[in-house]
């Protein structure tokens, strides 16, 4: 990511999603100061704040960007794998030589948006990578969780992505999805590829990660077209059923999706099973400085509470030889909620800096903001104290004693 000075207000998207607006951004190369790691580095990083064992599987160009963001996750303890090996980058086009850049505009009150290549093409970016290289490909191999967001399908073509996944799905892993504002691309009778890329994501994922606008969006349901910070989105997702939405997600031909997370940033967020539990909580109450990269990191908690639930089950289903597949409701309901207390904590700690990547939000504040949740008033903090106690155990026990 390049982080831009605040621009208020932010152009509209006619004016950012153009190669004109794009050629003015990169005309100078930008100082190293307003560089910062994005996308899914920010989940990375999050993940192995919280105690998760995290590896990227990714591309990066031979330039001064790609060095820089290796070096950064490597300071956070996240190697990077490289998708392609050096022999098929050799062979590549000029563009697997760049590492991606993405333009990051704020309006200094919260608001964001984008600027990058995966918005104009051609897709898909890293059209030359068809293989797994050997590092990523035994990475993947022996992994327990993949999470994957909907920029993958702007550079690998849907069958590497699927490839890719086929290896960690082989050994067990879970595979988690977080469509982003991506969602509004999947679905439109133009674009069969992207379509294909659809399915073949909701055929292999556990859980789907979403605003209730991109969830709609995924089933095709009036969103008001993804517009940035237009009055029209607000009112499109107050007309919207969480409930129904996840339903019509797990309804869908070929998703085998368990869980549906519904992100809904200072409301807090809620969890959807398909055998039909639900769990909502709040979020706790900050001071919002930018929300850059708040989701990706949320998503860490909700990858290590699937996983510690899915572990417990399975270790009642052993116990039982097999008589017993599910957890009783109450354990079930009490998991899920310190998984989403501990996601909305870090989402809220994230929120009170500035920038995402290295700015997400730290173990320490992160156990701060618990802290201060589980004496106080639900009423006032937007969290059960009981759940946020809970969840801060969960990231103590995980930074202790591992997954």
């Amino acid at each position: 990511d390049i982080l831009l000075p605040p621009h208020d207000p932010i152009p509209p998207l006619a004016t950012l999603k153009t190669e004109a607006y794009l050629a003015e951004l990169t005309k100078d190369a930008p100082p190293e100061s307003s560089w910062e790691v994005g996308g899914n580095c920010n989940f990375l990083i999050a993940a192995a704040r919280i105690g998760l064992r995290a590896e990227c599987a990714g591309h990066v160009g031979d330039d001064a960007y790609g060095t820089f963001l290796e070096r950064v996750l490597s300071e956070e303890g996240v190697p990077l794998r490289r998708l392609a090996s050096p022999e098929a980058v050799a062979k590549a086009a000029k563009t697997m030589m760049q590492t991606l850049l993405c333009f990051v505009i704020t309006d200094g009150a919260g608001g964001h948006a984008f600027c990058s290549r995966y918005d104009l093409g051609p897709w898909p970016l890293l059209a030359d990578v068809h293989d797994v290289d050997a590092a990523a490909a035994n990475a993947l191999a022996k992994c327990k969780a993949v999470f994957v967001n909907g920029f993958v399908f702007d550079e690998l073509k849907p069958s590497a992505v699927i490839a890719a996944l086929g290896l960690a799905k082989s050994n067990g892993a879970s595979v988690f999805f977080d469509p982003g504002p991506r969602a509004f691309t999947f679905t439109r009778e133009d674009d069969p590829e992207r379509r294909e890329a659809l399915e073949a994501i909701l055929g292999a994922t556990d859980v789907v990660l979403a605003t209730v606008e991109e969830a709609a969006a995924l089933v095709k349901k009036n969103t008001g077209g993804g517009k940035v910070g237009g009055e029209d989105v607000e009112a499109a997702a107050a007309a919207l059923d969480p409930i129904m939405i996840a339903r019509e997600l797990f309804n869908r031909p070929g998703c085998t999706a368990q869980w549906v997370v519904i992100k809904a940033g200072a409301d807090g967020a809620c969890i959807h099973t398909r055998r039909g539990d639900q769990v909502y909580v709040g979020s706790p109450k900050v001071d919002v400085r930018d929300t850059v990269g708040c989701g990706d990191a949320a998503a860490a908690a909700i990858v290590l509470g699937f996983l510690k639930i899915s572990a417990k089950r399975q270790k009642l289903f052993d116990a039982s030889s097999g008589k017993i597949a599910y957890l009783p409701n109450g354990t079930l309901a009490e998991m899920m909620e310190e998984t989403l207390t501990l996601a909305a904590a870090i989402g809220a700690a994230t929120a009170t800096g500035t920038g995402a990547g290295r700015n997400v939000a730290s173990a320490d504040k992160v156990r701060e903001l618990l802290e201060e949740c589980a004496v106080g008033d639900e009423g006032v903090s937007g969290v059960n104290p009981k759940a946020a106690m809970r969840a801060q155990r969960l990231m103590n026990d995980t930074l202790r004693f591992g997954l």
